[in-house]
């Protein structure tokens, strides 16, 4: 089974490095492995664009098992296209290689040695599978955000699955998230790209949705991958934790919706972001939240707005 694999990586050279040794010592290899670098300025474009420089001069890094491999492509951006843009770049490059399946990962995605094997097994084993996502944990424990199901089509709303089925052999999903979600290579020739005009945030959603139309996620929680991320406070709401990225949250999801489960979706949402507004504009009259009381207004008013006029891509004013 020819299997290949693509990271969108920005930034986080020592999380990459780590990321590509994993997927290069896989007990069953990968054919193929796409880095996308969106634009990063911290050294990795050197790193990736010097492995064969490296190898040649005998530096530290010639005996790491990424050096001068015939199996890594690397797609330079001269812009940040977001995780939205880097992973259509990415899967636009790994649809022409005629790949069984394609396996979406960050830099920030650990693989267990023996993910794709327990992959490239469970795809033999059941033909029909369109899609397949494995288990992802956070400081050694079941992450289970990235593994949902829509439960309310009306406002578009993705439920957990419950720890309690990851010791099932396999269960279906409505929707994941692009760490460690594997795509057969003829299914995404069907739906396309993501939406690279998303430029982070419900893009792995939106293509989630795509692929119900032919069967589905299948998770299968043998297959795990750790992700080396910080997760938010318990401590604070969701309108005391906003920042930037906020604005493509909100804004994409209305666009998801309006697109998966019609105008009325859209709307109700449309509703549930004004009563965000109203309590944003209550924030502004305690001194300790007023400042985020006013970027939240800011931040949802633009994103309904430009949700509703179909104004996409990346926003000037939201940015790293």
């Amino acid at each position: 089974m020819k299997n290949g694999v693509v990271i969108v990586t920005y930034n986080r050279l020592s999380l990459l490095r780590e990321c590509v040794s994993c997927v290069l010592g896989q007990t069953v290899p990968f054919s193929h492995v796409i880095i996308v670098d969106n634009c990063s300025t911290d050294g990795t474009g050197d790193y990736l664009g010097n492995l064969k420089a490296e190898a040649e001069a005998g530096g530290q890094d010639s005996a790491k098992p990424e050096i001068n491999d015939p199996r890594i492509t690397v797609i330079s951006e001269r812009e940040n296209l977001g995780g939205a843009g880097g992973f259509y770049e990415g899967i636009r490059v790994a649809q022409d290689l005629n790949l069984d399946w394609i396996l979406i990962i960050d830099d920030d995605a650990m693989l267990r040695d023996n993910y794709n094997e327990i992959m490239t097994r469970f795809a033999a084993e059941h033909p029909e599978t369109v899609a397949l996502a494995g288990s992802v944990c956070v400081d050694g424990k079941i992450h289970t955000m990235h593994r949902r199901n829509v439960s309310s089509r009306l406002l578009f709303v993705e439920k957990e699955i419950p720890k309690e089925r990851y010791r099932e052999n396999s269960f279906s999903c409505d929707c994941a998230t692009f760490c460690g979600l594997m795509v057969r290579g003829d299914i995404q020739r069907k739906i396309g790209l993501p939406e690279k005009d998303y430029f982070l945030w419900y893009d792995d959603s939106e293509y989630s949705l795509r692929l119900s139309a032919y069967g589905g996620i299948c998770c299968v929680p043998e297959a795990v991958l750790d992700h080396k991320t910080v997760l938010p406070k318990e401590t604070e709401g969701l309108l005391e934790r906003t920042s930037w990225r906020h604005y493509y949250g909100y804004r994409n999801r209305y666009d998801a919706a309006r697109r998966h489960f019609g105008s009325w979706s859209a709307r109700m949402i449309g509703l549930e972001y004004h009563v965000l507004s109203l309590l944003s504009r209550l924030m502004m009259l305690n001194p300790k939240t007023r400042e985020k009381g006013r970027f939240n207004v800011k931040m949802i008013h633009d994103a309904l707005k430009d949700a509703r006029t179909g104004k996409l891509g990346k926003n000037e004013a939201y940015q790293p």
